[in-house]
């Protein structure tokens, strides 16, 4: 290389370098760069005063507002250096209208986002903003669409907190790579959106709750004054509080001076979608749903969307739906039930927990390992007062739960003695005595809770039907499991009823395992749009109700330790 071509590169090397540094200087000082090295302060020091139910929300959130910042090179997403963009405000419509995605407004201070953005745009025309201030809203934006977008996510109150056992996977999802589409699109409400959970009942619950805020915002319904029960040919200004409150939820399209066939449909109508025998007559029980205001029943809508953050993206099609508090189950299949029944679940005092599982196999005359708590407080003082209790009951004493128990003379095991812990196992012949009946579906989870057959179908007749000790007592277990078996030779009813018949014990492995959902929805919507509610049977809608209010994890437990091996039929 000549002389003369060296110097002509290191003059352009010279020449680019200062032409970077130039670019440099004048960028540093633009509005949009002040901006930035403020946001870049911010974020390391974590100064601004965020809100957080806990430490670990807290630290969630701002690891996200790193990560954010740093695919940015810091550079401010809600503001361009001369002011707030139009997504602030997008943000703030989006947090007024999150009640209806199970979310209180109130705990992403709308206001305070509001007041932020209208002193920055008050400065005088032509003046930019302070940069602190401007980063200051940028990093406070960021970190309230995270904390949101985390709770549509996987929900408010994270169901581990309130109940340890609980299984679920938080869902995942690139909430960086979410917002800054968001940015990029001008669209923060449909980035929100993506978040949600698709499933069409969800939606439907939504409308549920858009109807209900309206209700609630007009004053709702007056409550019915106290009497005697109303009948069908009444007339009295009791009634007409009756037909007023009909009309407010639109079990009653008409408005009656009397109690006519009319009325007592419309009240037939609320008694179903209410859980309450539709009698057509206005007694205590009816008259106490009546009287719920409508402010309650909106929120209580709002704690059940919270519970749909809690739940897994794709719930699986078909899967089992087990509805605690409408003591039911259905099979769904494209959206829509194809098989419903009643079912029996656990006390209160021994709860069927939540959870999420497949159905593994059918047991055809299933044997019953009795969990060790009903051996002990049931089983063992009849065995002591009377010496053939369990062969006539065809139960067996092992030396250990499952397989490798072997069996032990009955006669050898102290009854009277609750001291100490059972250091036995009982185990129950198939048989018309067997609690679990002819069918038992196999779950394979922690609980030992499943889904079973019963000799005591009398049970299915009562409206509220928590009889158990946890596990989940089915009204057609034969129509069920030939539903799990659909496709194969052992899974006809005819085959069943042989199989029934033989009473032998049978294991038939369900090929394509299908999802079951233990749930509890005391609001839902019918895909004809009929808005349900039930009663809260556990206090789970209470308990969660005051986490939320509270701003923070309540202590308490859905299913409580004592009661967790109690999972017997």
């Amino acid at each position: 290389m000549s002389r003369k071509a060296a110097y002509l590169i290191v003059f352009l090397l010279l020449a680019a370098f200062g032409v970077w540094w130039l670019y440099q200087a004048l960028e540093a000082r633009t509005p949009t760069s002040r901006v930035a090295r403020q946001v870049r302060i911010l974020v390391q020091r974590k100064s601004l005063p965020l809100p957080g139910t806990s430490r670990q929300e807290a630290a969630r959130n701002w690891s996200l507002v790193r990560e954010f910042y740093q695919r940015r090179g810091t550079k401010p997403a809600w503001t361009d250096g001369r002011g707030p963009l139009s997504v602030t405000q997008q943000l703030v419509a989006a947090i007024e209208e999150s009640g209806r995605r199970g979310l209180d407004p109130a705990d992403y201070d709308p206001a305070g986002l509001t007041d932020q953005i209208a002193k920055l745009q008050s400065v005088p025309l032509g003046t930019p903003p302070p940069a602190r201030d401007l980063a200051a809203l940028d990093v406070r934006a960021t970190y309230t669409y995270f904390r949101m977008a985390n709770h549509l996510l996987n929900g408010h109150v994270p169901p581990r907190s309130l109940d340890p056992d609980w299984r679920k996977s938080p869902r995942a999802a690139n909430l960086a790579g979410n917002l800054e589409s968001a940015i990029r699109a001008n669209d923060v409400s449909k980035a929100f959106d993506e978040l949600a959970p698709k499933d069409p009942a969800y939606a439907r619950l939504q409308q549920a709750w858009d109807e209900y805020a309206k209700l609630t915002q007009a004053g709702g319904w007056q409550p019915i004054p106290g009497g005697a029960p109303m009948r069908p040919g009444e007339r009295s200004t009791r009634v007409q509080a009756l037909v007023l409150r009909l009309t407010a939820t639109r079990d009653l399209l008409t408005g009656p001076s009397s109690y006519d066939g009319v009325v007592g449909e419309a009240v037939r109508r609320f008694q179903a979608r209410h859980g309450l025998a539709p009698t057509g007559l206005v007694d205590a029980t009816t008259l106490a749903a009546l009287n719920v205001p409508a402010g309650s029943r909106l929120r209580q809508i709002q704690l059940n969307l919270e519970r749909w953050h809690w739940l897994p993206s794709d719930l699986g099609d078909p899967y089992v739906l087990v509805n605690i508090p409408d003591y039911r189950l259905d099979v769904i299949e494209n959206g829509r039930s194809v098989l419903t029944m009643a079912v029996v679940v656990g006390k209160r005092m021994s709860p069927t927990p939540m959870f999420s599982d497949r159905a593994v196999a059918v047991e055809v005359n299933p044997y019953w390992n009795i969990p060790a708590s009903i051996a002990k407080n049931e089983i063992a003082p009849k065995a002591a007062q009377d010496a053939g209790y369990l062969e006539r009951s065809h139960m067996h004493v092992l030396s250990e739960p499952g397989q490798n128990g072997t069996e032990v003379d009955a006669s050898s095991v102290a009854w009277s003695d609750t001291s100490s812990d059972v250091s036995y196992a009982l185990r129950q012949d198939p048989g018309p005595d067997n609690p679990l009946g002819r069918i038992k579906i196999a779950l394979p989870n922690e609980y030992d809770v499943y889904l079973h057959d019963t000799p005591a179908g009398q049970l299915f007749s009562a409206k509220s039907r928590d009889f158990s000790h946890g596990c989940i007592r089915v009204e057609k277990p034969l129509d069920l499991a030939a539903y799990l078996l659909r496709g194969s030779s052992e899974g006809t009813p005819e085959h069943l009823q042989q199989l029934i018949d033989s009473g032998e014990n049978h294991w038939i492995a369900i090929h394509n395992p299908v999802p079951v959902h233990i749930l509890y929805w005391t609001a839902w919507v019918d895909p004809d749009g009929t808005v349900q509610f039930r009663n809260d049977v556990y206090g789970h809608d209470q308990r969660l109700d005051q986490a939320l209010r509270e701003g923070r994890v309540s202590q308490f437990e859905i299913n409580p330790q004592p009661q967790q091996e109690e999972s017997g039929p």
